[in-house]
């Protein structure tokens, strides 16, 4: 391999010359990046709409939780509401089976005779 050989790096030096010469001088492309004003204004866009985006994630998160906790608190409302009817309906039937069970059924004598009164007997009548 001798003097044919070139240097691959030497073949892909990019350069901002606009001479292909070889042997003359060439400065390469600078590696600073230069952020003007209009770059500063589209990152300060992008950061604010970012932060706009994570605040309206976190205030709709936020409101569905909240939600969520009203109708659980309403449905726990509504049950122990249904609790105290059903307390209130258990007593009733309670006291009303005492009531049965403490009143004693009356009991009937048979009949032996039948007393008629007459039409023509003094009964008090109410005319």
């Amino acid at each position: 391999m001798g003097e044919t050989e070139v240097s691959v790096g030497r073949i892909l030096t990019v350069t901002n010359s606009n001479s292909v010469r070889e042997g003359a001088r060439k400065k390469t492309i600078n590696r600073e990046i230069v952020i003007g004003p209009n770059a500063i204004r589209f990152v300060a866009i992008v950061i604010f709409v970012i932060l706009s985006v994570v605040y309206l994630a976190q205030s709709t998160a936020g409101a569905n939780r909240s939600i969520k906790v009203r109708n659980l608190e309403n449905t726990k409302s509504e049950l122990e509401l249904e609790k105290e009817r059903l307390e209130v309906e258990q007593t009733r039937l309670k006291s009303l089976k005492e009531i049965d069970g403490g009143v004693e059924k009356p009991t009937m004598e048979p009949v032996s005779s039948v007393d008629h009164v007459d039409d023509a007997a003094k009964v008090a009548k109410n005319s």
